[in-house]
């Protein structure tokens, strides 16, 4: 998973971070399934300061879709 300031420092708490937008789409989603969730997702991420790449906003924004619980792991990209 690529995660980083939207400035392009390394931020330890990314994880934690993501894991609130990732929570705050998912509940998006949940009340507006019509919702564009990468577009959510990537205002949520942007909001709290990150920048994901494309293929983690994809990853992201597919096991959102999935209607699983998504945990946002740093290692390994999202788990759920």
């Amino acid at each position: 998973m690529e995660l980083q300031t939207i400035d392009g420092e390394p931020d330890p708490h990314a994880a934690e971070v993501a894991q609130h937008a990732v929570d705050a789409t998912a509940t998006a989603y949940t009340r507006s399934p019509d919702i564009d969730v990468e577009q959510e997702l990537l205002a949520q991420l942007r909001d709290r300061g990150l920048a994901p790449s494309d293929t983690t906003l994809q990853e992201l924004a597919t096991a959102i879709r999935s209607g699983h619980r998504v945990q946002v792991d740093r290692r390994d990209g999202p788990v759920g």
